[in-house]
């Protein structure tokens, strides 16, 4: 058995004790210098500081070892955090990430870093903390001295995949949410995509606005917002440094989306809630934006407090009849960051919620969503589209609704500029999809160029059948052995696909996009396409239907050659000069 010297135990128990007797709030981390790393011993007993429901508290910390070879581009440290605030909780707690490390220094003290790690099974007590220099040259990048240094975006993932799989993860964020039920916030963690951002939390009816502005200081509270409104989502984390009017938190990333533009929020910590796995704080987040936040690094997240990013006004409004009858709506209002991979999954998410307000229930139906976009240049983009579910129209309504806004925020073309996003929806329990269940030719012999009658038996949803003819204007270049299919818009062209086929002329500009979103094939339309063997396939017609149009059916045709295209036309004589004439 190996036993701890009287001497040593009696020294670490006495300088606890002073650190945790020391007032959390004396000392800034503009004050602080960077703790060198070779000068690390093992043993040496420090503080941090993390705000918990009685403000920024103090908490001892004893250095364990430095950790090398994780591929994140810097080492790790890691500790063994104590002390009241500890012990209640039963460890480290998700939303302490950033909660900064002091060390005793050359006489004074020295900032260590943050804690950004735990360990997945591992006593609660234990952490990893990124150093500050990591999170200085990530979070506060040099505009002169290019991208900030580290792994890339893929060498990030690849680093944190082989922590997890030793064991180690990034301390779990909470991530607040207000306005949000079940379902929406299950599709909210699904379209994150995150393995730290856990527990989602929900706070029915608050949430937002419940935090007061107030002087911000290492170990303080922070939120990160992305939706700002009637629906409210935000990360919770630490602060870790300030200098000027820059800041750092978190030492691990949020979503390691790299350069941002998200606002800064005050928090209010209202609880340390004990769980068996990882305990999390429970907070307030607040409506003023106290700066913006800029990375988003493996190290480190960091911006600038008094700069304001520019959010994005959404207004989602839902029609929907009761059960008398009688057409009921509802309306949500809010903001939300300009990020490409964020906004588009965000505006769904809030489309599923005002859907589930509306209707208080799953189920089948139809939905029809309208969006209007406004353009920071030319005139905004009006589109509309239908959705039919057998079993759970509001979440297909949800994921279609920002499906076209993915597709404009991602572009490669140019940034958009969308100045506003406002979708009306109607949703009805009555199904209106119409398949297609048989086509046929008019009997006789079919001649390119010349017009080709087909007969359409559709099937509506529980309401009789109809046939439908279309008189097909048939390509000259087209004939020989056809393939011809009949399809929905959206349905796949072949057996066994999942998806409707690629447009054929993909856009080559923004303008092209535009024009393609507001032209695009819709649910409602019917498409007959066509090829001859091996060629490409050639849309022949697009005949809007009432209803969503379903199902696909195949049959082949013979196609004789336009008259004087065939073998049989007459062969013009070529040109002769004069003085080759015989």
């Amino acid at each position: 058995m190996t036993r701890r010297r009287p001497g040593r135990a009696l020294g670490l128990v006495l300088a606890v004790a002073a650190l945790l007797a020391t007032p959390a709030w004396g000392q800034t981390a503009s004050g602080w210098p960077a703790f060198p790393l070779d000068e690390l011993v093992p043993g040496t007993v420090g503080y941090g500081l993390t705000e918990g429901p009685q403000g920024v508290e103090r908490f001892a910390v004893e250095v364990v070892a430095r950790q090398e070879g994780f591929g994140l581009g810097f080492p790790l440290v890691l500790v063994r955090a104590s002390g009241p605030l500890i012990d209640a909780a039963g460890g480290v707690a998700a939303g302490m990430s950033g909660s900064p490390v002091v060390l005793p220094h050359a006489g004074g003290e020295a900032l260590l870093g943050a804690i950004g790690y735990t360990f997945v099974d591992a006593p609660g007590g234990l952490a990893l903390v990124t150093p500050i220099a990591a999170m200085r040259a990530q979070g506060w990048p040099d505009a002169d001295a290019g991208p900030p240094g580290g792994p890339g975006a893929g060498s990030a993932a690849r680093a944190l995949g082989a922590l997890r799989e030793a064991g180690i993860a990034p301390l779990s964020t909470p991530v607040l949410v207000a306005g949000l039920g079940e379902r929406a916030l299950a599709l909210l963690q699904h379209e994150l995509r995150s393995a730290s951002i856990e527990p989602l939390q929900v706070l029915p009816g608050g949430g937002s606005g419940a935090a007061v502005a107030g002087p911000l200081a290492p170990g303080s509270a922070i939120a990160v917002g992305w939706v700002r409104g009637d629906v409210t989502i935000g990360a919770i984390g630490t602060l870790t440094e300030l200098e000027g009017d820059r800041w750092l938190a978190f030492g691990h990333p949020l979503l390691g989306t790299g350069a941002v533009d998200w606002p800064l929020l005050a928090a209010q910590v209202t609880a340390v809630v004990p769980r068996r796995s990882v305990p999390f704080k429970l907070a307030n987040s607040g409506d003023t934006v106290l700066g913006r936040m800029e990375q988003d690094r493996l190290a480190a997240v960091g911006g600038r407090l008094g700069e304001r990013p520019e959010l994005l006004p959404v207004t989602l409004t839902v029609a929907a009849a009761n059960a008398v009858g009688l057409e009921e709506r509802t309306t949500l209002r809010f903001e939300v960051v300009r990020d490409p991979d964020l906004w588009p999954a965000l505006v769904a998410v809030a489309t599923l919620e005002a859907l589930d307000r509306v209707r208080g229930r799953g189920g089948g139906g139809t939905a029809t969503l309208h969006w209007d976009v406004g353009l920071r240049e030319g005139p905004s983009l009006r589109l509309s589209e239908a959705v039919v579910h057998a079993s759970d129209v509001a979440t297909a309504a949800a994921r279609l609704a920002g499906a076209p806004l993915a597709l404009l925020a991602r572009n490669p073309f140019e940034d958009p500029h969308v100045t506003r996003v406002s979708l009306l929806m109607r949703v009805e329990d009555q199904r209106r999809d119409v398949e297609v269940r048989q086509a046929i030719a008019e009997a006789g012999e079919h001649v390119a160029g010349a017009i080709v009658p087909l007969y359409l038996r559709l099937q509506p949803w529980r309401r009789a059948g109809e046939v439908l003819g279309v008189d097909v204007a048939w390509p000259e270049h087209l004939d020989g052995r056809v393939e011809l299919v009949v399809r929905g818009a959206t349905w796949p062209r072949e057996e066994g696909a999942e998806e409707p086929p690629d447009p054929d002329d993909a856009p080559l500009t923004f303008d092209e996009l535009l024009a393609f979103l507001r032209e695009r094939p819709r649910g409602g339309d019917l498409v007959i396409e066509a090829r001859a063997d091996g060629g490409q396939w050639e849309l022949l017609e697009r005949v809007a239907v009432p209803g969503f149009v379903t199902g696909r059916v195949t049959l082949t045709l013979d196609v004789a050659a336009a008259p004087g295209t065939g073998a049989d036309a007459p062969v013009e004589a070529p040109d002769v000069r004069e003085d080759e004439r015989p």
